[in-house]
Order: structure tokens, then sequence, then C-alpha cells
């Protein structure tokens, strides 16, 4: 009963928290989304939402080899729920933080790594290992077609990438600090944790609506309450794909991969040819 009640109290509210930000920006006029914060370019709410919908529906559609799901490191029950708790905790602190912070680079990045990393890590919030010891043994080519197809509906809905490319060693530097860190952090470390104390959709969309929130320092410009819907209403519908394709294989390979192309889109790589 208690789980079951956890369950409907995230669900209920992840769910509102998305309804109120697509409301805040239809009822305002809001509906051009920034691609990303690196430019002005726009997109409708519909080719926002288009890659994401496409993702979860061939995923649904194909499920995965294997049923065994890699699970947190607590002993127990109240060991995973501390963790957890921790976790959202440093996350929120990390939105909250950057968003009151100068705002320059050495900032972002030390926050982010302290926060998302050095401090899970000595609070024994997590493991290191967790993320390169799950066993990704068939967990690799029935995911593919989900990734794909984010990536195809993506790349074609996209504004095209115009403008200088940025050098290689940035695109390695982003990878690693955004990419790589923050799905260890939200969807391996935290997700998987909120999975089992709430079940598979209450903790896709928290986690979601956590790792968009951290964006608003980025996507300002708008006034705080616009800001935030749409980051809810960009980001945190990709988060939901993300989620799910942790949630669903088990492959934190593949989701490093899509997250780098989120943030480096095929279009600029291509550029850079």
């Amino acid at each position: 009963m208690r789980h079951r009640r956890i369950k409907q109290l995230f669900t209920a509210t992840a769910a509102a928290a998305y309804l109120a930000a697509a409301a805040t920006l239809v009822v305002t006029g809001h509906t051009a989304l920034r691609y990303s914060a690196d430019h002005d370019d726009t997109l409708p709410l519909w080719a926002a939402w288009a890659p994401v919908l496409g993702g979860l529906a061939i995923a649904w559609l194909v499920p995965p080899a294997t049923s065994g799901r890699a699970q947190p490191s607590g002993a127990n029950e109240s060991v995973t729920v501390r963790q957890a708790s921790g976790l959202f905790a440093l996350g929120l602190t990390f939105t909250v933080a950057l968003y009151l912070s100068p705002g320059d680079d050495l900032w972002f990045i030390g926050l982010k790594l302290a926060l998302l990393l050095v401090v899970p890590l000595l609070l024994r919030l997590a493991s290191w290992h967790e993320w390169y010891r799950v066993d990704t043994h068939r967990r690799w080519l029935r995911a593919i077609p989900a990734v794909l197809t984010f990536v195809a509906l993506a790349s074609l809905l996209g504004p095209g990438f115009t403008g200088r490319p940025p050098a290689p060693v940035t695109i390695l530097v982003v990878f690693l600090v955004n990419a790589v860190l923050e799905e260890v952090f939200y969807r391996i470390w935290l997700q998987t944790r909120l999975e089992a104390i709430c079940g598979r959709w209450p903790a896709i969309m928290s986690t979601a609506l956590l790792w968009a929130s951290w964006h608003v320092a980025l996507h300002g410009g708008a006034g705080f309450a616009i800001d935030l819907a749409t980051v809810v209403v960009r980001l945190g519908v990709d988060g939901l794909f993300l989620g799910y394709l942790w949630s669903r294989y088990r492959n934190p390979w593949l989701l490093f991969v899509v997250h780098g192309l989120i943030n480096a889109p095929i279009t600029m790589l291509m550029s850079m040819a």
C-alpha cells in the first residue's frame, strides 16, 4: 500500500508539472522552443516532441532481449530510499546553485563535478562501478531501432546547423562533462533507485523533470516561469526518451550516444567533415 501511494504521488505530481508547463507556454504564446542554449533557432512544439514520441513508440514495440534489470547498489530498501533521497537533493541543489551562480564556465563545471560526482561518491550514495559493470550482453540490437528513430527524426525536424562548428576537443569535453556525467547521475544512479521505490514511469518522469530543471540557468531570457516551462516542455520531454531507453534496455553506452547527439546534432558533426 505504501509503495502504491508513493507511485501515485510521483506520477500525479510529475504529470501535473508537464501539463502546467505546456499550458503556460500555450496560454502565453511561447510555443516556439529554442533548439538549444547555444543558439536562438526555435522549433514548434510538435517538431520538438515528434522524435521523442517516435522513439518511445519503437522502444515500446521492440522489447528487450532479456527482462533482467540492473538494480541499485543498496543492501535493502531503506538504503535505496536514503540514496535516492540524497541524490535527488543533490540534483535539486545543483539546479538552484547554478541558477544563482555567476554563470561562467568554471562555476558550471565546478558545481557539476562537485554535486553530481564527488559528493555522491564521498557520501556513498552511489558507486562509480555501477554504470560500467552493467551487463550489456544482448542489450544492443533491440534498442537500436528506437535510437535510430529518435536521431533520424531529430535530424530531419531540427534546424540545420549554421555557423562555425566547435573544435573537436570542445565536443569531447562537452560529451564527457554533459552527456556521460549527467546520464550516470540522473539515469543510472538516481532513476534506477527511484524505479526500485516507486516504479518505472514515476521514476522516469521525476528524473526527467529534475534533469531538465537545471537548464533554466542556460535558457533564460523570458522570465523565470516561462524559462522553466520551456525547459520542461523541451528537455523534460527528451528526458522521457532517455529515461525509457535506460529503463527498457539498460544499456549505458546508448544513453551516452543519444545524449551526446542531443548536444552535438548530426548536422553539426557533418559540418566538421
